[in-house]
């Protein structure tokens, strides 16, 4: 449901495409820009970038090196060539109306050791400098992710959708054990319709907004904390690359972005607004409007303003608010009714980064979120408040061209608030049924540092060492975190990765407030990860292959008795990810990921080791895009998957005391929900409109129409079994998009 509510990431959607495939073609502009970009020997550099610096006029080279595109800008300008693993360069055009220009480079290697090695075990990343694995364009034109940044990251090997939305879980844990970073910043609440019921989530990043994106499952840096599992870090551009606008008309949302940079390129910032218009859209996909009370609706505004002192230092502060609001129909055995639920959430992030001396850099971050949260649902009626505040010291320094030290601290303040009313017996949700009123309100700290230090005594081999403490404020416990990274290219394209540490993560404030004196230690997992990767021709076709194994201890559990929680739980993953990924030029593209996973826990209210609950056995995803022509580009997502284990009902007695049944569960987690099929399609065509940039974009999820199964619910004795499909069922969406 809810396609296309990322309004925040239209300026991508519209720009990338255009940029990537040759700049300004299809406009009348009045001057052409053409030549070559070679190596060492004229070796032509297929997929280098050509840009004219502080616009979004360029293109990308082809398979002879040869690039070419048109733009209207006139007088003295710079025009950046660059290319991976090959040291930048800038050439001075003067541009006059009418002259065509022809500007041949040649790039020369890079003389320090490029990043490609130094990609540690289990990480997905992009950037200047590392080997592409994802982009901002692919993340917006991969079918069914609807420009979303953590749907694309799904079909990686290891992660799943939890309920076809933004949250995703990573090797069969849960979704809160994965943390997102940006700019230092944790960003605990980027999403729009989270934990509705039977409603995808989505999330507000921007990902064209980002030149760095790092996926880790597993295995990842001492410079992360409190964090079991997996860690998306993202860092975004100092300044904007351009200036420019863009307004977009969907059917089912309208969106306004916009872009500054100043002449003197010291001084730049963005705007984004948008919000959903979804009564056209639901009456084409054919959903009874009677099911919504109140239609959903999402709005939002956020931008950034960035600031140079000088050449080495950069400030930038982020904002961003968002809110929505939904009522869906639902049907349980003991009411039948609307899930209604508003949510806000207001974000800020203030960076200062800067060069001390040649060798140094310091980054320093501050941040602030106060998200609130209403749900109602028959008797259950909850306000939450959840306030977190962060402040974070990072120090790098390059000891010498084989080592680099990186330093690290900071400091988070959580606090909840709640207020409301839970059911007395979870069974009983009716208006009358017996409740408990609560108001309570838990905070506590985390101190965190770390010291790292990355090691590169041969340009074949990497060991990456580093140590972290973390303090909890509440429940006074220290987590202490060794951790160790290796990588060997014993062969040319031929990569060995492994990795082996210690992660620890703070339970949350929930759980302390029903605990003996807030003494819950941290939860535990060691990370054992061997892998191999086989890299050809800079990227033209990628495999890797990874096995891991995970020990967890000191999980939360529930006493079925007191219902107090304690940390006597255990558990284990391990499994296999297969990752192919190939192109042809900049025509196709295709990757294919494969994960089997095993994971088992005594957790929450499990009494024995059971399947977790997202212990997704095999998962495959295929995701494919052709450029049909210069101007229409299509593209293709395929997934299956084992269904989600779940704890099935078996019988029910009857409550004559509050004339209700109570449900007698199997053991937990002992059922599957049926195998999980989806494919989605898309196409984008631009061109120019009033002599502007213009784009359509149609697209057809779930386009087989399968009936996949978010959860199951039961008569009111419990004596009947109900399906409760998914909303995302087949669904169309047109939208269109114009450069203003």
């Amino acid at each position: 449901m809810m396609e296309k509510i990322i309004f925040l990431t239209l300026f991508a959607l519209l720009i990338s495409p255009f940029v990537q495939q040759g700049g300004t073609q299809g406009f009348a502009q009045d001057v052409k820009i053409y030549g070559k970009v070679t190596g060492e020997d004229n070796k032509p550099l297929n997929g280098a970038n050509v840009v004219i610096e502080g616009t979004i006029d360029g293109a990308t080279a082809d398979s002879i090196g040869y690039y070419e595109f048109e733009t209207s800008k006139t007088g003295q300008q710079s025009l950046l060539f660059t290319y991976i693993e090959y040291n930048d360069r800038r050439k001075t055009v003067v541009i006059e109306q009418g002259r065509n220009i022809e500007m041949n480079v040649q790039l020369r290697k890079a003389e320090v050791e490029t990043e490609e090695i130094l990609v540690t075990a289990s990480s997905y990343t992009s950037g200047q400098q590392s080997q592409v694995t994802i982009t901002p364009l692919e993340i917006v034109r991969i079918p069914g992710s609807d420009g979303d940044l953590y749907r694309a990251i799904t079909t990686f090997p290891g992660s799943n959708q939890v309920d076809e939305g933004s949250r995703i879980t990573v090797r069969g844990g849960d979704e809160n054990e994965v943390l997102t970073i940006l700019d230092q910043a944790s960003l605990h609440h980027p999403f729009i319709f989270d934990d509705d019921f039977n409603t995808s989530s989505y999330t507000t990043i921007n990902p064209w907004g980002l030149k760095g994106i790092n996926f880790s499952s597993g295995g990842f840096s001492a410079k992360y904390g409190n964090v079991l599992s997996a860690v998306l870090d993202l860092k975004s551009y100092e300044m904007p690359q351009g200036t420019g606008a863009f307004l977009w008309l969907g059917l089912a949302n309208v969106g306004l972005s916009g872009v500054f940079l100043s002449n003197d390129k010291k001084f730049g910032a963005t705007v984004d607004i948008g919000q959903t218009i979804l009564d056209p859209y639901f009456r084409l996909n054919g959903y009874l409007i009677d099911s919504y009370n109140p239609i959903p609706l999402a709005r939002g505004v956020g931008g950034t303003i960035s600031f140079k002192p000088n050449d080495k230092s950069n400030l930038k502060a982020i904002f961003d608010y968002s809110e929505d609001r939904i009522g869906i129909r639902n049907t349980s055995p003991s009411y039948d009714g609307y899930f209604n639920s508003k949510a806000s959430t207001i974000f800020s992030n203030l960076k200062y980064s800067t060069g001390i001396g040649s060798k140094t850099y310091l980054s320093a971050g501050l941040s602030f979120s106060n998200h609130k949260d209403n749900i109602s649902y028959g008797i259950l009626n909850n306000d939450v408040k959840k306030l977190y505040g962060k402040l974070r010291l990072d120090l790098t320094h390059q000891l010498s061209k084989k080592i680099d030290l990186n330093f690290g601290s900071e400091y988070e303040y959580n606090e909840d608030k709640f207020a409301g009313r839970v059911p007395l017996y979870n069974y009983n949700l009716r208006l009358d049924a017996p409740n408990i009123d609560i108001n309570s309100n838990s905070h506590t700290g985390r101190i965190g540092t770390y010291v790292e230090t990355q090691l590169k005594p041969f340009k074949t081999f990497f060991a990456i060492a580093g140590l972290r403490a973390d303090y909890h404020t509440l429940s006074k416990k220290t987590a202490i975190d060794p951790r160790l990274s290796l990588g060997w290219k014993f062969a040319e394209n031929n990569i060995l990765r492994g990795a082996v540490g210690l992660y620890h993560q703070f339970p949350r404030l929930e759980y302390y407030a029903q605990s003996m004196d807030f003494n819950l230690k941290p939860e535990q997992a060691i990370h054992y990860i061997l892998g191999y990767e086989f890299n050809k021709s800079e990227g033209l076709f990628l495999f890797r292959v990874e096995a891991y194994y995970k020990d967890y201890k000191n999980l939360v559990i529930k006493d079925a008795n007191s219902f107090i929680y304690s940390t006597g739980g255990k558990g284990q993953a391990k499994g296999i990810d297969v990752f192919i990924k190939s192109r042809i030029t900049n025509k196709y593209s295709t990757w294919i990921s494969y994960a089997y996973t095993d994971s088992k826990r005594r957790q929450y209210d499990a009494q024995s080791e059971v399947s977790a609950n997202y212990d997704i056995t095999h998962n495959l995803t295929f995701v494919g895009s052709y450029n049909i022509t210069d101007n229409i580009t299509t593209g293709l997502t395929y997934r299956i998957s084992t269904g989600k284990p779940y704890t099935p009902v078996s019988g029910s007695n009857y409550d004559t005391a509050h004339n209700v049944y109570e449900p007698i569960y199997s053991e937990t987690k002992s059922g599957r929900f049926p195998t999980y099929q989806r494919m989605d399609i898309n196409f984008q065509y631009f061109f120019s409109l009033f002599g502007r940039f213009a784009i359509v974009v149609f697209q057809i999820n779930n386009l087989l129409n399968q009936k996949n199964l978010y959860d199951y619910t039961y008569n009111f004795d419990y004596s009947l079994r109900k399906e409760i499909v998914t909303t995302n069922k087949r669904q169309f969406y047109l939208g269109f998009g114009l450069q203003l």
